[in-house]
């Protein structure tokens, strides 16, 4: 039976973060305030110039024009979201968010720099490469978990297949698009980075550690 996903505090302050941001964005982009907030996007060429802020801000900013933009990634956000923050904890969790859209901001850097160099001056905004972060991190941690795309049920690990066919068959489109598939690309290979290196389980060890104790503490 499909049952909703409960909505946690750091889930929806991160909801309400890229809301108001994104309302903000659209307002200012309307006035001469305009180039405060275009400097908080990701310019691959201001960030090898100095901005490397940008390879962190741009995830809390939108589509000016296309709301389904926002509104797809925090869908993604919410149904992704509660089984793996309650496994991790606040804590890693926002880590691992920040993390992923870090190595997919220096994944459009790269790409702009070194491979499609039309790329190196256009903006990169959106939290997509967290979200295919997440996407992939339940994958990863729930492969037979049943969930529905497109209202077909299936089984959890094929996300990760779905997210490379989307990347590949974007890449290899004729048509232009506004999409940046280095981002989500990034994105997942952050997810691989933490989940599969020895030091990420060495912080769940802690962090299991670290609430066994604060348990003990409130019960004495």
């Amino acid at each position: 039976m499909f049952q909703l996903p409960r909505l946690t505090k750091l889930i929806k302050i991160l909801i309400v973060v890229n809301v108001v941001f994104w309302i903000i964005e659209v307002i200012l982009l309307r006035t001469s305030f305009s180039s405060y907030v275009t400097s908080l996007f990701l310019y691959p060429n201001q960030v090898l110039s100095g901005k490397i802020w940008q390879l962190l801000t741009y995830a809390f900013f939108h589509s000016p024009s296309n709301i389904f933009h926002l509104i797809l990634n925090m869908a993604v956000l919410y149904f992704f979201s509660y089984d793996l923050e309650s496994k991790w904890g606040e804590k890693k969790f926002i880590f691992f968010y920040s993390f992923s859209a870090l190595i997919g901001g220096i994944f459009v850097v790269l790409e702009g720099a070194f491979l499609i160099r039309s790329h190196y001056y256009i903006p990169t905004l959106g939290a997509s490469a967290s979200i295919f972060a997440l996407t992939t991190a339940f994958a990863l941690t729930y492969p037979q978990r049943e969930i529905y795309f497109f209202f077909v049920p299936i089984k959890s690990k094929y996300l990760i297949h779905i997210d490379l066919a989307i990347i590949t068959l974007s890449y290899l489109s004729i048509s232009q698009s506004d999409i940046s598939n280095a981002a989500h690309l990034g994105g997942m290979a952050g997810a691989f980075l933490l989940l599969k290196v020895p030091w990420f389980k060495l912080m769940k060890k802690t962090y299991k550690r670290e609430k066994a104790v604060d348990y003990l503490r409130r019960i004495k």
